[in-house]
Protein backbone atom coordinates (compact mmCIF):
# COMPACT_ATOMS: atom_id res chain seq x y z
CA UNK A 1 0.00 0.00 0.00
CA UNK A 2 1.07 3.03 -0.93
CA UNK A 3 0.97 6.11 1.55
CA UNK A 4 -1.01 9.47 0.39
CA UNK A 5 2.78 10.90 0.39
CA UNK A 6 4.18 9.12 -1.04
CA UNK A 7 1.75 8.48 -4.31
CA UNK A 8 3.05 11.97 -5.63
CA UNK A 9 6.58 10.15 -6.26
CA UNK A 10 5.35 7.37 -8.73
CA UNK A 11 5.72 10.59 -11.43
CA UNK A 12 9.45 11.37 -12.10
CA UNK A 13 10.67 15.20 -13.39
CA UNK A 14 13.00 15.25 -15.52
CA UNK A 15 15.16 16.90 -13.01
CA UNK A 16 14.87 13.44 -10.26
CA UNK A 17 15.67 11.28 -13.69
CA UNK A 18 18.90 13.30 -13.99
CA UNK A 19 19.75 11.68 -10.48
CA UNK A 20 18.68 8.59 -10.86
CA UNK A 21 20.60 5.59 -12.35
CA UNK A 22 19.85 3.03 -14.93
CA UNK A 23 19.36 -0.36 -14.03
CA UNK A 24 21.82 -2.97 -15.41
CA UNK A 25 23.96 -5.87 -15.27
CA UNK A 26 27.09 -3.90 -16.14
CA UNK A 27 29.86 -2.39 -13.52
CA UNK A 28 29.63 1.35 -13.33
CA UNK A 29 32.58 3.69 -14.59
CA UNK A 30 31.78 5.96 -11.87
CA UNK A 31 34.05 8.55 -13.02
CA UNK A 32 31.92 8.46 -16.02
CA UNK A 33 28.57 8.24 -13.57
CA UNK A 34 29.84 11.79 -12.40
CA UNK A 35 31.89 13.32 -14.82
CA UNK A 36 34.93 13.21 -12.42
CA UNK A 37 36.87 10.93 -10.11
CA UNK A 38 36.66 11.92 -6.67
CA UNK A 39 36.06 9.29 -3.42
CA UNK A 40 32.94 7.38 -3.28
CA UNK A 41 30.63 6.65 -0.10
CA UNK A 42 27.66 4.08 -0.87
CA UNK A 43 24.56 3.86 1.16
CA UNK A 44 22.45 0.44 1.21
CA UNK A 45 18.72 0.82 1.52
CA UNK A 46 18.55 4.66 1.79
CA UNK A 47 15.00 4.62 2.62
CA UNK A 48 13.31 8.45 2.64
CA UNK A 49 16.47 10.09 1.01
CA UNK A 50 17.98 12.33 4.35
CA UNK A 51 20.93 10.61 5.51
CA UNK A 52 22.48 10.64 1.61
CA UNK A 53 20.79 13.94 0.22
CA UNK A 54 22.22 15.98 3.47
CA UNK A 55 25.76 13.68 3.65
CA UNK A 56 26.36 14.89 -0.08
CA UNK A 57 25.56 18.59 0.39
CA UNK A 58 27.96 18.64 3.32
CA UNK A 59 30.79 17.03 1.40
CA UNK A 60 30.64 18.29 -2.46
CA UNK A 61 34.02 17.14 -3.01
CA UNK A 62 33.08 13.43 -2.88
CA UNK A 63 30.27 11.83 -4.73
CA UNK A 64 27.53 9.47 -3.33
CA UNK A 65 25.99 6.34 -4.51
CA UNK A 66 22.54 5.22 -2.79
CA UNK A 67 20.70 1.86 -3.76
CA UNK A 68 17.02 0.66 -2.57
CA UNK A 69 14.60 -1.76 -3.62
CA UNK A 70 11.53 0.86 -3.75
CA UNK A 71 11.05 2.37 -6.55
CA UNK A 72 8.92 5.62 -4.99
CA UNK A 73 11.46 5.90 -2.69
CA UNK A 74 14.69 6.31 -5.29
CA UNK A 75 12.50 9.83 -6.89
CA UNK A 76 11.93 10.73 -3.04
CA UNK A 77 15.36 10.54 -2.22
CA UNK A 78 16.40 12.01 -5.88
CA UNK A 79 13.91 14.89 -4.95
CA UNK A 80 15.44 15.30 -1.66
CA UNK A 81 19.14 15.87 -2.74
CA UNK A 82 17.81 18.46 -5.70
CA UNK A 83 16.21 20.61 -2.76
CA UNK A 84 19.32 20.35 -1.63
CA UNK A 85 21.53 21.24 -4.90
CA UNK A 86 23.68 17.89 -4.34
CA UNK A 87 24.02 17.27 -7.55
CA UNK A 88 27.22 14.99 -6.43
CA UNK A 89 24.31 12.06 -5.68
CA UNK A 90 23.24 9.13 -7.70
CA UNK A 91 20.21 6.84 -6.74
CA UNK A 92 19.67 3.30 -7.95
CA UNK A 93 16.35 0.59 -7.78
CA UNK A 94 17.90 -2.44 -7.34
CA UNK A 95 18.53 -5.33 -4.91
CA UNK A 96 21.02 -4.68 -2.74
CA UNK A 97 23.00 -7.70 -2.79
CA UNK A 98 22.89 -7.73 -6.73
CA UNK A 99 24.19 -3.95 -6.89
CA UNK A 100 27.15 -4.68 -4.85
CA UNK A 101 27.94 -7.75 -6.26
CA UNK A 102 27.43 -6.40 -10.30
CA UNK A 103 27.94 -2.88 -10.24
CA UNK A 104 29.92 -1.68 -8.33
CA UNK A 105 33.85 -1.94 -8.96
CA UNK A 106 36.38 -3.84 -6.88
CA UNK A 107 37.84 -1.46 -4.14
CA UNK A 108 36.10 1.40 -5.41
CA UNK A 109 34.50 2.76 -2.42
CA UNK A 110 35.69 4.77 0.35
CA UNK A 111 32.82 4.42 3.26
CA UNK A 112 29.35 2.49 3.37
CA UNK A 113 26.36 3.16 5.23
CA UNK A 114 23.94 0.44 6.06
CA UNK A 115 21.30 2.21 8.32
CA UNK A 116 18.68 0.38 9.82
CA UNK A 117 18.13 -2.91 7.44
CA UNK A 118 14.76 -4.52 7.69
CA UNK A 119 15.55 -6.85 10.59
CA UNK A 120 13.22 -9.62 9.71
CA UNK A 121 12.97 -10.62 13.71
CA UNK A 122 11.10 -13.53 13.10
CA UNK A 123 13.28 -16.65 13.15
CA UNK A 124 11.49 -18.65 10.08
CA UNK A 125 12.69 -14.69 8.31
CA UNK A 126 15.79 -14.58 9.19
CA UNK A 127 17.43 -16.26 6.00
CA UNK A 128 16.10 -13.03 4.48
CA UNK A 129 18.44 -10.39 6.66
CA UNK A 130 20.72 -8.88 3.99
CA UNK A 131 24.08 -8.94 6.05
CA UNK A 132 25.13 -12.32 5.39
CA UNK A 133 28.42 -13.73 5.32
CA UNK A 134 28.19 -14.21 1.80
CA UNK A 135 27.27 -10.43 1.76
CA UNK A 136 29.73 -9.19 3.69
CA UNK A 137 32.70 -10.55 1.97
CA UNK A 138 31.19 -9.01 -1.58
CA UNK A 139 31.14 -5.37 0.57
CA UNK A 140 35.15 -6.25 1.11
CA UNK A 141 35.46 -6.11 -2.60
CA UNK A 142 34.17 -3.21 -3.13
CA UNK A 143 35.66 -1.01 -0.26
CA UNK A 144 39.10 0.36 -0.57
CA UNK A 145 41.76 -0.80 1.89
CA UNK A 146 41.18 1.74 4.46
CA UNK A 147 37.38 2.46 3.76
CA UNK A 148 35.09 2.35 6.33
CA UNK A 149 31.32 -0.08 6.99
CA UNK A 150 29.58 1.68 9.35
CA UNK A 151 25.85 -0.23 10.22
CA UNK A 152 23.05 0.56 12.60
CA UNK A 153 20.56 -1.12 13.75
CA UNK A 154 17.66 -1.17 17.06
CA UNK A 155 17.28 -4.61 16.42
CA UNK A 156 20.42 -5.56 18.60
CA UNK A 157 20.58 -9.22 17.75
CA UNK A 158 21.05 -8.18 14.09
CA UNK A 159 23.58 -6.20 14.22
CA UNK A 160 25.30 -8.56 16.70
CA UNK A 161 25.32 -11.04 13.53
CA UNK A 162 26.91 -8.76 11.39
CA UNK A 163 29.51 -8.85 13.49
CA UNK A 164 29.92 -12.48 13.85
CA UNK A 165 30.11 -12.71 10.13
CA UNK A 166 32.88 -10.10 9.88
CA UNK A 167 34.40 -12.22 12.38
CA UNK A 168 34.42 -15.47 9.81
CA UNK A 169 36.05 -13.26 7.15
CA UNK A 170 39.52 -13.55 9.02
CA UNK A 171 41.83 -10.54 8.38
CA UNK A 172 39.64 -8.67 6.29
CA UNK A 173 38.02 -5.96 8.79
CA UNK A 174 39.04 -4.05 12.08
CA UNK A 175 36.76 -3.35 14.36
CA UNK A 176 37.23 0.76 15.23
CA UNK A 177 34.92 0.01 18.51
CA UNK A 178 37.52 -1.01 21.21
CA UNK A 179 34.50 -2.97 22.46
CA UNK A 180 32.77 -4.03 19.33
CA UNK A 181 29.91 -1.74 19.39
CA UNK A 182 28.71 1.23 20.67
CA UNK A 183 24.77 2.39 21.86
CA UNK A 184 23.37 5.67 21.32
CA UNK A 185 25.80 7.85 20.06
CA UNK A 186 24.75 11.38 18.52
CA UNK A 187 24.51 10.83 14.87
CA UNK A 188 24.77 13.90 12.34
CA UNK A 189 22.26 13.38 9.78
CA UNK A 190 19.37 10.85 11.20
CA UNK A 191 17.31 9.05 9.19
CA UNK A 192 13.56 9.40 9.82
CA UNK A 193 13.66 5.44 11.10
CA UNK A 194 16.22 6.51 13.59
CA UNK A 195 14.53 9.56 14.97
CA UNK A 196 11.36 7.35 15.14
CA UNK A 197 13.21 4.86 16.99
CA UNK A 198 14.80 6.92 19.44
CA UNK A 199 11.31 9.28 20.19
CA UNK A 200 10.16 5.87 21.49
CA UNK A 201 12.84 5.35 23.73
CA UNK A 202 14.56 2.14 21.87
CA UNK A 203 18.40 2.26 22.00
CA UNK A 204 20.84 2.02 18.75
CA UNK A 205 23.26 -0.21 18.29
CA UNK A 206 26.08 1.11 15.78
CA UNK A 207 29.33 -0.42 13.87
CA UNK A 208 32.52 0.85 12.68
CA UNK A 209 34.76 -1.53 10.34
CA UNK A 210 37.55 -0.81 9.16
CA UNK A 211 38.82 -2.63 5.65
CA UNK A 212 42.29 -3.97 6.00
CA UNK A 213 44.71 -4.74 3.31
CA UNK A 214 44.07 -8.10 3.12
CA UNK A 215 43.53 -9.45 -0.24
CA UNK A 216 39.15 -11.22 0.55
CA UNK A 217 39.29 -14.65 -0.17
CA UNK A 218 36.99 -15.90 -3.54
CA UNK A 219 33.45 -14.87 -3.99
CA UNK A 220 30.35 -17.15 -2.50
CA UNK A 221 29.38 -18.14 -6.81
CA UNK A 222 26.08 -16.60 -7.89
CA UNK A 223 23.32 -18.82 -8.44
CA UNK A 224 20.71 -18.98 -11.50
CA UNK A 225 18.42 -17.96 -9.00
CA UNK A 226 19.53 -14.28 -8.70
CA UNK A 227 21.30 -14.85 -5.26
CA UNK A 228 23.94 -16.32 -3.93
CA UNK A 229 24.29 -20.29 -4.24
CA UNK A 230 24.70 -19.44 -0.17
CA UNK A 231 23.62 -17.36 1.93
CA UNK A 232 24.61 -18.14 5.49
Amino acid sequence: MVSPGMKRYRTRTDQQAKLVGERASDELDLAAVFARRAPVRLEIGFGHGEFISQMAAAHPDEDFIGVDIDNLRTTKAAHKSNRLDADNVRVFNDEAHRFVRFRMPPASVQRIYILFPDPWPKPSHRRRRLMTRAFLLDVAWILQPGGRLIIASDTHNYAFQALWNCTTLPGLWRNRHPGGFRFDIPTRFPTVFERHKKAEGCSICYLDLERTTDAPPARVPWSTSGSPAQRD
